[in-house]
């Protein structure tokens, strides 16, 4: 096959059909690029992904803008504490965030009592979406052939109120205490959700994620299939019709999900996480999934910072050869690359992309022969 694009490459590899190549594309963002001066080097997030020769897929990237009507906000910083306030007609909420070292953490959530959920409800009633495509575009062509540009869709309800908004203990809780003013809420979120999605549908991008980071740890097999699945099989029927790509991201601890996820109507799944941080490996999500979905992942974040580059490479190497021939198969971090993960270990990468990651893989690549 001949040379690819980056961005041919990887839409490829999304769409499951053949490529000349095993795409190369870790989830990366600013946290990590702001460790890059520790090493001597000065970069951005799209030039450091130039710099290691990856496949670029860039995170959240804007496509729509969330209009809110009769709604206002405000942010006070106390210290170390950082206030945000929704201020409505029906009452105002209040969130609390905490900095902490190279982190800020949520330290009061959103939605606390059963009060909370009532003014919520008004303030989701009063949200509209308009798009944003020109800045999309304008992005999308700055990376050009490199790769794409990725926009974020909503996230389904129940995962806006885990992992934002209420919490685990306040979703379990709530759901339990005021089942009707929970479902009508969640109802409601949806319902805007399909809005947001058509809107999607329309737009430039080629592919669409959302963020659902899906865990085994927040929620059970009952709670996914009542409020995550049939709620994601309905966004990817909508961007479907429009011949896009839904990819769902899954960072957390998926074995006791994954017969479920490959029920799903998603693409793919971004950010597969192998143990000890998630409990999946790319192979064996593949047993269980087939080809039929993307899977974009396989590398534990946490071990690429303590690793050295041969580890690395020993560690790499057992994962490309385990999923040969690597179809449908992007080689990822699974979730974003840590801070202060070293960059050797990230251009070690790329040396077996770039010398041994023809597709289709045969499962004989040694650590050994890879050049560094």
């Amino acid at each position: 096959m001949s040379q690819m694009t980056r961005r041919e490459r990887l839409l490829a590899a999304l769409r499951g059909e053949d490529v000349d190549r095993i795409p190369w594309s870790p989830c990366m963002d600013a946290y990590f690029t702001s460790s890059l001066p520790e090493q001597g080097y000065n970069m951005d997030l799209i030039e450091t992904l130039r710099f290691l020769r990856c496949d670029i897929m860039e995170r959240h990237v804007p496509i729509l803008e969330a209009v809110y009507d009769n709604v206002s906000f405000r942010e006070i910083i106390r210290g170390d504490t950082i206030v945000h306030e929704y201020v409505t007609p029906v009452g105002t909420l209040v969130e609390e965030s905490k900095r902490s070292g190279k982190t800020t953490y949520r330290s009061k959530h959103l939605l606390r009592s059963v009060e909370d959920i009532k003014i919520y409800q008004y303030i989701v009633e009063h949200t509209s979406y308009r798009p944003r495509f020109d800045e999309f575009l304008e992005r999308d062509r700055f990376i050009g052939d490199d790769g794409l540009a990725t926009p974020s869709g909503n996230l389904t309800p129940i995962q806006s109120l885990l992992q934002h908004l209420m919490g685990v203990e306040g979703v379990v809780y709530n759901l339990f205490d005021h089942p009707d003013e929970m479902n009508q809420l969640l109802e409601t979120m949806h319902q805007k959700n399909l809005e947001s999605y058509r809107l999607l549908a329309e737009s430039p991008a080629p592919v669409v994620f959302t963020y659902e980071d899906t865990s085994t740890t927040v929620m059970n097999p009952a709670m996914y299939l009542t409020y995550s699945a049939p709620q994601l099989d309905e966004y990817a029927e909508i961007l479907h019709r429009a011949g896009k790509v839904f990819i769902t991201h899954m960072c957390g601890k998926l074995k006791g999900f994954a017969h479920l996820i490959a029920a799903g109507a998603m693409d793919g799944v971004d950010s597969l996480c192998p143990p000890t941080t998630g409990d999946l490996w790319a192979h064996e999500a593949r047993e269980v999934w087939g080809e039929d979905k993307a899977i974009i992942g396989g590398i534990e974040p946490p071990a690429l910072v303590w690793m050295s580059a041969s580890e690395t490479v020993e560690y790499v190497v057992d994962v490309l050869n385990r999923m040969a021939p690597g179809k449908a198969f992007i080689l990822s971090s699974g979730d974003a690359v840590s801070y202060g993960t070293p960059i050797e270990n990230l251009l070690a990468i790329t040396a077996i992309i770039e010398q041994r990651g023809q597709y289709p893989l045969k499962g004989d690549i040694r650590p050994e022969e890879i050049r560094l």
